[in-house]
């Protein structure tokens, strides 16, 4: 049985079902997959986002069909690709693609600000082939794209492709395969990205598309507050569901300033039960605790939202010394991520989720990296300062040996160490280290010295 062995670190299985019945959530909570008779997960894992530990752990490196939750990859993908305010357009392809749809008409660009949400909340389709192929031009230019942020983040088991995880015959080459650790991976990345952690922990959103069409969307995870499946300090993530893969889920809860992250793969089920244990038997756990011994790769992800604030702080930077420019260029400290609405209570309690009313503090110019930046601009400076000096003193030397050269040609300059030029009749030569001993005299005999 692999549902005792996993919680022996914590009690026996009866105890934890105990510990769970006696907490506050809700009472749907209250049983597990064995407990109803169902078959435990294909794989599992419960890590701590913080330190990145892997505190539960059951076949997290098998690699199988992860369903929608293969989008947490496509948004990572777009989020350092798309910065806010980027259009998305859909081709025929992409609006046909089968449901869940949120409606994208063909050739009508979308704001990814509605694209993000309608992918990471009610997992649309089209809006993640949308963005595939608005990034790479093609699925297959996508997958090349996808496939490089997957190294950046740090995946080791995952094949991917399809950038709405689908898994049939109408699938990009079969679907993606991920494990439960890749998936772990990607999500702690994304808790870091407010464009996408912020969509993930919100129940519900409405806008307006640009068509003049009014949308409404629910979050299809039910662990959120409101979704019946509560959860004390849930924060989202993302759910999935196809024929071939059966159930997946990503999930993510915070308390006291600790943010768990669990993965399940291949369950019978909705996973929200086995979700909502694993979570309490991870938070039992102290927060030094050193679990399984492995722990995730840091955090990775290359904003495209932060990579163009550090470059117009930079081009302020470049332009603040001189009075003609300084007016000419506006750079905020802080750049916005998305334009919407206020995030839910439950989000706003984590660390990484941000929202437009959140009050921002900037560094400015001292920033680390921009004093980096002036660090290496003087140093090359510095340099170039350098080589020229020591070019101007080679020129000096060949300049003086040129004279020096000429004059002994002309006579003009005698030859030291005793030697004279053929030909010259001048004095005897100057510095010579050449000397001559006086002669000595004795008497009675003669001889030198």
């Amino acid at each position: 049985m692999r549902r005792p062995c996993r919680f022996a670190a914590f009690g026996a299985a009866t105890v934890v079902v105990g510990m769970i019945t006696a907490t506050t959530i809700s009472p749907m909570l209250t049983g597990t997959a064995a407990a109803a008779g169902l078959p435990s997960p294909k794989a599992d894992i419960v890590v701590d986002a913080g330190t990145g530990r892997i505190l539960i752990g059951d076949q997290i490196h098998q690699a199988i069909h992860p369903a929608s939750t293969a989008k947490i990859m496509t948004a990572l993908t777009a989020v350092e690709r798309l910065c806010p305010g980027a259009k998305v357009t859909a081709n025929a392809r992409d609006a046909s693609v089968e449901t869940m749809r949120i409606g994208l008409p063909v050739g009508q660009p979308w704001p990814i600000e509605q694209i993000m949400p309608s992918m990471m909340m009610v997992s649309a389709n089209d809006a993640a082939y949308a963005v595939a192929e608005s990034i790479g031009g093609s699925l297959d230019g996508f997958a090349t794209n996808m496939a490089a942020t997957a190294r950046q983040i740090g995946l080791r088991d995952s094949t991917l492709g399809d950038p709405a995880g689908l898994d049939d015959n109408t699938s990009y080459k079969g679907g993606p395969y991920m494990s439960a650790y890749d998936l772990a991976v990607a999500t702690r990345n994304a808790l870091a990205v407010p464009e996408i952690a912020k969509w993930a922990a919100m129940h519900e959103y409405s806008f307006v598309d640009p068509a003049g069409v009014q949308h409404h969307l629910v979050n299809h995870n039910r662990m959120l507050p409101g979704g019946g499946y509560d959860y004390p300090g849930a924060i989202g993530f993302k759910t999935g569901f196809t024929n071939r893969s059966q159930h997946a889920l990503v999930a993510a809860a915070t308390r006291n300033g600790r943010t768990l992250i669990v993965v399940i793969l291949g369950a019978p089920d909705a996973g929200y039960v086995e979700a909502a244990s694993l979570l309490d038997a991870g938070f039992a756990t102290p927060p030094d605790a050193r679990g399984t011994g492995q722990t995730l790769p840091t955090v990775a992800i290359s904003r495209c939202a932060a990579r163009a604030a550090d470059q117009a702080a930079f081009a302020k930077l470049g332009l603040s010394n001189n009075p003609a420019t300084q007016t000419a260029v506006t750079v905020p400290d802080v750049i916005p991520v998305l334009n919407s609405p206020p995030l839910a209570a439950t989000a706003s309690t984590h660390p990484r989720a941000t929202s437009p009313s959140a009050k921002h503090h900037s560094p400015g110019l001292l920033r680390p990296r921009n004093l980096i930046i002036v660090l290496l601009l003087l140093s090359a400076i510095l340099i170039a300062f350098r080589r020229r000096a020591v070019k101007r003193q080679r020129m000096v030397r060949l300049a003086r040996r040129r004279q020096r050269n000429s004059a002994m040609r002309s006579g003009g300059l005698p030859v030291v160490d005793g030697r004279y030029r053929t030909g010259t009749r001048i004095g005897p030569p100057v510095d010579s280290h050449v000397r001559v001993r006086p002669v000595q005299r004795s008497t009675g005999r003669r001889g030198t010295a």
